[in-house]
């Protein structure tokens, strides 16, 4: 019965570094899971799997998804190879794929699996044979141990308690009252896929759409139609919102940050500083080096003639990898993120601190396609005409406003100018 196999799949795992000296590599190996053990093969078609570990499920602490927002290296770019005992040589991962964690005695496996849905089954699966294990831990870490310390608490312990409370019991087949399927699609979504971030206010306009909180994260549900998607806030509550109005959460996207101006050119740059006109007024905004960022700090400090002046750092980049960002060589950094976050607090080595955000994006929130989602025809009740602003061979132009609070142009047609079929395509289009 303890040899009855559970599951058996080919997955990656990355070593678990047991000396000082091991090296971070990854592998894929064929992984499988009995009512007894969990072991992994060496897999090469045609040949003999070779077994190349196991770990008996009593020893087992913890099994939860690992939650973070780093790249998951897929190749590692200045590689070296250390010998070890067992014999296994440094290779590069040739796949990025959503990660889970096994924390057993005092190592932690990391395993990497080939979508959401193969890594659920392992981790439902493995939770539900370990759950009546007498040394389950209490609290694990949701993120990486990277870089000599915990991505989530920056604990420098390896062997550190962990800073978040471990459920056991969560989504186990067997508990009394299992979550409900919002909770179930929660906890198993990869992050780096699924989870975007409002850069704008909006307003529900219908009982199928979702009010949007600026700076509030949304899980994505569908994002199969181009210009309105599917979401879910943290309250479980679900609708339509503009896609236009979302980013995606990552620490390469910096559109979710009010100071990143994207297209934006030096001249533009410097005049919307000086309409701020306060000490340390900053933005980041695309070098004309293509990838490249530069901070365009406002500073009455170096003035002469009581004329203000607008200083322009290039952000730098290491030659390593992952790569690095600096204003300053000192001060070095994980992501731009960081790096203006440290500086909001830190002049060292700028003219001053960066203080005050400006954008040229945030004032003006981008027109919706269409009134609200799914509404193509509105009533003539709920506009409001205010003037005629053009006219043609078809018919008049006004500007006027949608339930008093929207601004929007009105076409009307002339009688027998147009067909209705003819209307409604333009009307479509429009849209």
């Amino acid at each position: 019965m303890n040899n009855c196999v559970l599951l058996e799949e080919l997955l990656i795992k990355k070593s678990q570094q047991k000396r000082r000296t091991s090296p971070s590599n990854f592998k894929v190996r064929f992984f499988v899971l009995t009512k007894s053990k969990l072991a992994y093969y060496e897999h090469r078609h045609g040949k003999k799997r070779t077994l190349k570990g196991s770990v008996e499920l009593s020893r087992i602490k913890c099994v939860e998804i690992v939650r973070s927002d780093i790249i998951i290296p897929c190749q590692y770019k200045y590689p070296f190879q250390v010998s070890l005992a067992s014999g296994m040589a440094s290779h590069g991962c040739l796949l990025s794929l959503p990660p889970f964690q096994i924390v057993h005695d005092s190592y932690i496996l990391y395993v990497f699996a080939p979508n959401r849905e193969s890594r659920q089954r392992w981790v439902l699966t493995l939770k539900e044979e370990i759950r009546y294990n007498n040394s389950l831990a209490s609290k694990c870490h949701p993120d990486f141990w990277l870089d000599g310390k915990w991505r989530c608490c920056a604990q420098t312990e390896k062997m550190a308690a962990g800073c978040v409370i471990y459920d056991p019991t969560k989504n186990a087949s067997k508990k009394p009252l299992p979550p409900t399927p919002e909770d179930n699609w929660k906890l198993l979504l990869d992050p780096r896929e699924a989870v975007v971030i409002a850069i704008y206010d909006y307003e529900a306009q219908n009982p199928q759409e979702l009010t949007l909180q600026y700076n509030e994260e949304y899980y994505v549900i569908d994002s199969s139609e181009e210009h309105w998607w599917l979401i879910q806030d943290k309250n479980g509550h679900e609708g339509y919102v503009p896609s236009s109005y979302l980013a995606e959460k990552s620490p390469e996207n910096l559109q979710v940050y009010e100071w990143y101006n994207k297209n934006i050119s030096r001249s533009k740059a410097e005049t919307l500083l000086r309409e701020e006109g306060r000490e340390g007024a900053f933005m980041v905004r695309d070098s004309r080096q293509p990838g490249m960022y530069t901070v365009s700090v406002f500073t009455k400090a170096l003035s002469t003639d009581n004329n203000p002046v607008i200083k322009h750092y290039h952000i730098n980049e290491t030659t390593d990898f992952p790569k690095r960002y600096y204003l300053a060589e000192k001060h070095v950094f994980d992501s731009i993120p960081d790096l203006i976050n440290y500086h909001q607090h830190n002049a060292a080595g700028l003219v001053t601190r960066l203080r005050y955000a400006v954008s040229s994006w945030r004032k003006q929130a981008p027109i919706t396609a269409g009134l609200s989602y799914g509404k193509l025809v509105i009533s003539a009740s709920e506009l409001t005409r205010v003037q005629e602003i053009g006219s043609g061979q078809f018919g008049v132009v006004y500007l006027g406003y949608l339930l008093d609070k929207t601004k929007v142009a009105i076409k009307t047609i002339r009688e027998g100018a147009m067909s209705e079929e003819d209307f409604i395509e333009e009307a479509k289009v429009l849209m």
